[in-house]
């Protein structure tokens, strides 16, 4: 008899001691059954830890485990923790200060297993430091239309604002034609599901310092590079702005995205160096790459990589 796949949810802490223990409920709350839950702590300062190891006790049927880091080391260090340690067939990694909907699961799962992309990444709602929903229609994600469709009741509830309906989902598959490498294309971190056979390589990493903040870039293009992507037209995420995650400043104020100095920096650098970081990564574990690809789909790999610089002279001369 046929099984659905366990998928891992790896969450990624750091002094978010106000919003993790929600983060959790969520991922509990899930109608999919099949989870495993990994808690990666990178040497949190506040009482993420106590909350966390209180949360396991009072949920003994859950299956969920917490590893501490002794040291920080940062997000995508945090990713190949929980990675290495993850049973699932497929892979989520969420940040301690989002919270996900009830059917994340289903309906990531659901386009996975009609497609064979390497990940899905769902549109996000915009919520703010005490949950209050700021807009369910995003900038900060790939929009199908315009707007959003209302329904005929004007007193739609909260439950029923973010029910999904699993077997109607409009998805978009993108690859490195349309989604040239290096770019971006999807909604932040927490709004992803990978094929874990696709991105086990980011375990051979050397230098997961490079990418402590914000190494959603690399991780996503690397794996659109690799296998492709979906877009799935769902608001399944609840991505919190706040004052201490990366994009602090970057509230919804209107139909533009917004960046305050710090995350233009941020954007600017991750832009720049995910070109020559990824063709040395390929380049120097060259024999990782060819185990498990193959010779000629890793030369093809670093060619891709080599020829989205074009994307950028492109997009240079737009200006």
């Amino acid at each position: 008899m046929l099984n659905l796949p366990l998928v891992t949810f790896v969450v990624t802490s750091y002094n978010y001691e106000k919003y993790i223990l929600k983060t959790l409920e969520s991922i509990k709350n899930q109608t999919y059954e099949n989870f495993e839950i990994i808690v990666v702590d990178d040497r949190s300062s506040d009482s993420s830890v106590e909350i966390v190891n209180k949360f396991i006790e009072e949920n003994p049927n859950l299956n969920i485990k917490l590893i501490q880091h002794e040291y920080n080391f940062g997000q995508l260090k945090a990713f190949q923790t929980g990675l290495s340690a993850a049973n699932g067939q497929f892979v989520s990694f969420i940040d301690s200060d989002d919270v996900i909907t009830k059917d994340y699961t289903k309906a990531h799962i659901n386009v996975h297993l009609r497609t064979s992309v390497a990940f899905t990444s769902s549109q996000i709602i915009e919520i703010g430091e005490n949950d209050e929903i700021h807009t369910m229609y995003s900038v900060s994600s790939p929009q199908e239309k315009n707007h959003i469709e209302l329904n005929n009741n004007c007193d739609l509830s909260i439950d029923e604002l973010l029910n999904t309906d699993i077997d109607s989902l409009n998805y978009k598959i993108l690859n490195t034609k349309n989604a040239p490498f290096g770019g971006w294309w999807w909604s932040p971190s927490s709004s992803a599901m990978f094929r874990k056979a696709s991105i086990e390589i980011l375990l051979s990493y050397p230098t997961p310092q490079d990418w402590r903040i914000c190494p959603d870039k690399f991780l996503f293009n690397l794996a659109n590079l690799i296998g492709g992507s979906a877009i799935i037209y769902a608001p399944l995420v609840g991505y919190r702005r706040h004052k201490m995650n990366a994009g602090h400043s970057t509230y919804v104020c209107g139909n533009k995205r917004y960046n305050n100095d710090f995350t233009t920096e941020l954007n600017i650098k991750n832009n720049m160096k995910i070109r020559p970081l990824t063709l040395k990564f390929i380049k120097d574990k060259r024999k990782v790459f060819e185990e498990k690809f193959g010779r000629k789909n890793t030369a093809k790999l670093f060619l891709t990589v080599l020829l989205s610089y074009f994307y950028i002279f492109k997009q240079i001369t737009k200006i």
